[in-house]
C-alpha cells in the first residue's frame, strides 16, 4: 500500500499501462508492490492505476468468484494472496477492498513476499478442508481449556454464532473474570458476559479505525470514537452496579489465573506436592517480587479519587484487623501448646524417675 512518505522519481510519469492515464506523482494512483521484482525501475508502483484494479476485480468477480478474482489480480499486481487474509478482510467488511488487502500487507508477516511464495508455499492447491484446518490450529490448547472452563461454568455457549477470532478472544476474556462463586450468581454472571460482549466490541471498533485514514474519513472516525465511547460508558456503569471491576469490587476473591487459586484446586485434587511446597512457594522471592510489581503497576496505572483512596483505606484498615487478630490467636494456640508440651515432658520426666 503506498504511503505519502514514499519516494518515487518526479523526472518522469508514471502511466496505467491498461488505460493510459498518466501522473507525476504515483502516490494514491497507484499500489506500490515493495518486494516485487518486476517494477524495480517503475520505483516498485504496479503499473495498474487503482481504478483499473477495481475494474479488473469486478469483471473477474462477476466472470468467476471473488476469490478466484483476487488470485488473479494478486498474479497481475505481483503481491501475495493468502486465503487467511482474504477471508479475514470478508469477515470484517462484508466485501473485499483490494486497497485494505494492499494496506494489510504492510504487516511485518508479509514482508519479502510476492506472488511467488503464493506458488512455492502451495497456497493455491490448499482444500476447504486444509485451510478450515489450517485456522483451527490458531486455538491453542489453552484457548480450548478456557472455552470448556466457560461452558462448563455457563452451563452452554454463550458466544455460539459468533466469528471464529471473537469466539476465542470472548472465551479468554469471560474466563479471566470467574470466582469461585461466579457460578451461583446467574445475575452477575450474564453482566459479566454483557461486559465481554462490549469489549469485544470496542476491540472491533478499534481494528475498523486503524484502518481508516485520518485525514478522508474523519467523520467515520468520529462516529466509530462515539460508539466506543458509549460503550465504555456502559461497562463502567455495568462494572460498579454489580461490584464486577477491580476497582470497585468489595468482593476480591482472587481469580482462576493467580497462583492462590491453582494452589487451591491443586490441594483439592489431592496433589501432595502442592500442598507441601505451598508456604514455600508464598514465601519465595518470585511472590515477593509479583506482589511489589503489582503494588507498583497500581500506583502508576491507577487513576484514584478521593472516594476511591478512602475506599482502599478501609479496606486495608479491616485487613489489617483480620490479620492481626489471626495472628493473636495463632499466638494464643502457639502458647497453650507450648504449655501442653512441657507438661507432656514433665510428666515423662517424672515417669522415668
Amino acid at each position: 500500500m503506498v504511503e505519502s512518505t514514499d519516494n518515487f522519481d518526479d523526472s518522469h510519469s508514471y502511466k496505467c499501462l491498461r488505460c493510459g492515464s498518466e501522473w507525476e506523482n504515483p502516490i494514491g494512483h497507484f499500489y506500490k508492490t515493495q518486494w516485487s521484482e518486476l517494477y524495480i525501475k517503475n520505483d516498485k508502483y504496479a503499473p495498474l492505476c487503482k481504478k483499473c484494479c477495481n475494474e479488473i476485480y469486478d469483471n473477474l468477480s462477476n466472470k468467476y468468484s471473488s476469490k478466484l478474482a483476487v488470485i488473479m489480480l494478486c498474479y497481475m499486481l505481483d503481491i501475495p494472496f493468502w486465503s487467511a487474509l482474504y477471508d479475514s478482510i470478508i469477515k470484517n467488511n462484508n466485501v473485499f477492498s483490494i486497497g485494505l488487502y494492499c494496506r494489510q500487507l504492510n504487516n511485518r508477516q508479509y514482508q519479502y513476499q510476492s506472488f511467488q511464495q503464493t506458488i512455492l508455499n502451495g497456497e493455491l492447491d490448499k482444500t476447504d478442508k486444509e485451510l478450515q484446518k489450517e485456522k483451527e490450529v490458531k486455538w491453542s490448547k489453552q484457548d480450548q481449556q478456557n472455552k470448556n472452563d466457560v461452558i462448563e461454568v455457563v452451563g452452554y455457549d454463550p458466544f455460539e454464532g459468533y466469528k471464529d477470532e471473537d469466539r476465542k478472544f470472548l472465551f479468554n476474556e469471560l474466563v479471566k473474570y470467574f470466582d469461585d462463586d461466579i457460578s451461583d450468581d446467574t445475575y452477575k454472571l450474564s453482566q459479566i458476559i454483557q461486559i465481554v460482549n462490549n469489549n469485544n466490541q470496542i476491540r472491533n471498533y478499534d481494528i475498523l479505525i486503524t484502518r481508516l485514514d485520518p485525514l478522508k474519513d474523519a467523520n467515520d472516525i468520529k462516529n466509530l470514537n462515539s460508539m466506543k465511547t458509549n460503550l465504555v460508558t456502559s461497562n463502567d456503569k455495568i462494572a460498579k452496579e454489580n461490584e464486577i471491576s477491580v476497582k470497585n469490587r468489595s468482593n476480591k476473591e482472587i481469580g482462576k489465573s493467580t497462583l492462590t487459586y491453582m494452589m487451591k484446586d491443586y490441594r483439592e485434587k489431592n496433589i501432595k506436592d502442592a500442598e507441601a511446597n505451598y508456604y514455600d512457594q508464598l514465601q519465595s522471592d518470585g511472590t515477593l517480587w509479583a506482589e511489589n510489581m503489582s503494588m507498583k503497576a497500581m500506583r502508576n496505572n491507577g487513576f484514584f479519587d478521593e472516594n476511591d483512596e478512602n475506599e482502599v483505606a478501609d479496606i486495608n484498615r479491616q485487613i489489617t484487623l483480620d490479620l492481626q487478630h489471626k495472628v493473636d490467636t495463632l499466638q494464643e494456640k502457639n502458647r497453650l501448646l507450648l504449655v501442653e508440651l512441657q507438661k507432656v515432658k514433665e510428666g515423662n520426666n517424672d515417669g522415668q524417675e
